[in-house]
């Protein structure tokens, strides 16, 4: 055939164009995949940017606002807005719902029960027997009690009535003190100490 004295087949004459226009096309694919990638990567780092960002505004109005609570508390408490009290005053006792203050010194009955009414409280008013048997607990000096006879009866200073079954008094007088074991009436100008009673703080 005459292709094969030294001729090139027709078909082999677009093979060179192609080829020198490959490399081009190439170069222009590379070219066009480096930008979408740079565009993508500069759209993550600018999220990524914008994500930080929102977490440090969002942590500094967090820290203002917690900022600001404490100053109105500490102005709140300041001008007795917020009051973080004890059940009781400072050397009373608390026993169930009731503070107790026991004192050392003695005096008569009556002079007790004006400090007690002088600190908003009145001589111990014992309700129940698991009361009497706190007083028995701590009883050591034998102190005055919010009990006193009128006329042929005992009355508590509060206005309640007196069960003599369920507390019995032992002696003649008419103001009654406590012992370790029982519940005794005496003169009331004898000097002893004395307990307040008065309703814990709520």
């Amino acid at each position: 055939m005459a292709w094969t004295r030294g001729l090139q087949p027709p078909a082999c004459g677009l093979v060179p164009p192609i080829r020198s226009a490959l490399p081009q096309f190439l170069s222009i694919r590379t070219w066009g995949w480096q930008w979408e990638r740079a565009v993508g990567m500069g759209h993550n780092q600018s999220l990524s940017l914008s994500s930080d960002t929102t977490t440090r505004l969002l942590l500094g109005a967090i820290a203002v606002l917690l900022f600001a609570i404490l100053v109105v508390m500490s102005i709140l408490a300041s001008k007795g807005c917020i009051k973080c009290e004890a059940p009781c005053p400072e050397d009373w006792l608390l026993y169930g719902r009731k503070c107790y203050f026991f004192s050392e010194e003695p005096r008569d009955w009556n002079t007790g029960r004006q400090y007690c009414h002088s600190h908003e409280a009145a001589l111990a008013v014992i309700q129940s027997q698991k009361e009497l048997e706190f007083m028995f607990k701590f009883t050591r000096r034998e102190p005055w009690i919010g009990l006193r006879r009128v006329g042929d009866e005992f009355h508590w200073v509060n206005g309640d009535p007196f069960d003599p079954d369920t507390f019995p008094i032992a002696g003649p007088g008419e103001c009654v003190f406590v012992e370790p074991t029982r519940l005794v009436s005496t003169d009331c100008l004898m000097t002893r100490p004395w307990v307040c009673s008065k309703m814990a703080y709520t």
